[in-house]
């Protein structure tokens, strides 16, 4: 079966002070690009399935602006395991995504996210590549496809198809 992984950072947060790092909140421009995120998506045939999400205040925030611009509405899960977590480690919450996902978003943070889209990227789009390899801003997506099942998801093993960075 043919799955589409969306791997996107969360938008441009805040510093506040006296607020810990896992409560920090987006910031205005944040408020602002993140929304244009689900319009990007829903203009190009990526509305998710699932919705994986960090429980940071950032990246819940982050999807729901973004969620507000979806057709249908996926089903959402928050995990604990995705704040602050390695490539290693958000592989291996998407492994545990069912076959009935087609489309899965996952929700996190850096370097993590730009790491695990190197790692999983093939040699198909090295333009592509070389765009995610070159930098991974605030409420950036990548897209990748890949044939077979996500418990079987290797490095090397999706095509990046498309790298996006919505701003406003």
């Amino acid at each position: 079966m043919r799955h589409t992984l969306i791997l996107l950072r969360h938008a441009k947060s805040d510093w506040p002070d006296g607020v810990a790092d896992h409560e920090r909140p987006l910031n205005k421009r944040g408020r602002h690009d993140a929304p244009r995120t689900g319009t990007w998506l829903v203009a190009e045939g990526r509305v998710p399935d699932r919705a994986a999400v960090s429980t940071a205040q950032r990246t819940r925030e982050t999807y729901a602006l973004a969620a507000e611009a979806f057709t249908t509405e996926p089903e959402v899960i928050h995990l604990d395991e995705l704040y602050g977590a390695s490539a290693g480690e958000m592989l291996e919450v998407i492994r545990a995504t069912p076959e009935s996902v087609g489309t899965l978003l996952v929700v996190s943070h850096n370097p993590g996210t730009q790491y695990l889209a190197l790692a999983l990227a093939d040699d198909t789009h090295a333009d592509l590549v070389g765009r995610v390899h070159s930098g991974y801003p605030t409420n950036t997506a990548t897209v990748l496809e890949f044939d077979g099942e996500w418990a079987a998801l290797d490095p090397a093993g999706a095509s990046i198809v498309a790298v996006e960075s919505p701003r406003g």
